[in-house]
């Protein structure tokens, strides 16, 4: 009998062992930054998705090149002041919005609003896909 309590023990002292050892590695592990596709790629596989001219494809590739731009900017704007950011948060979020607005507008004046429209639909596809994707993920933890 003591030799079953025993080994019982040391079989949940290794689990748990085992399990804070998997832990430790995903705190410590670092993910890899994010590449975003070029302006260029972008553009083409919109091109391919709607169907575009090739001068609705040389627009396209052009605002999203004058997009990444802003965004760099905003993300260098965002690094240099993080605490400050914090306090105006309704403030970009209405300075992201105002953006997207005009990134929308001038979209719909390339390509349509029916393409638009198409887009953005494919874009809430996407959307939904990932957070799918990361609900599946957090579940496994």
């Amino acid at each position: 009998m003591k030799k079953y309590v025993f080994l019982t023990m040391v079989a949940l002292l290794t689990l748990s062992l085992s399990v804070s050892a998997q832990d430790t590695d995903k705190k410590e592990r670092k993910r890899a930054p994010r590449e975003w596709p070029s302006a260029e790629k972008r553009a083409e596989n919109l091109a391919k998705e709607l169907d575009l001219t090739t001068d609705q494809q040389t627009k396209v590739q052009a605002l999203f090149e004058k997009q990444d731009a802003k965004r760099t900017a905003h993300h260098e704007q965002t690094k240099a002041t993080r605490e400050q950011q914090s306090k105006n948060r309704e403030e970009g979020k209405a300075l992201r919005e105002k953006e997207l607005e005009e990134f929308n507008s001038e979209l719909e004046s390339i390509i349509g609003k029916e393409k638009t429209e198409q887009w953005n639909t494919l874009k809430k596809e996407r959307w939904e896909k990932r957070a799918k994707g990361r609900k599946d993920r957090a579940g496994s933890r």
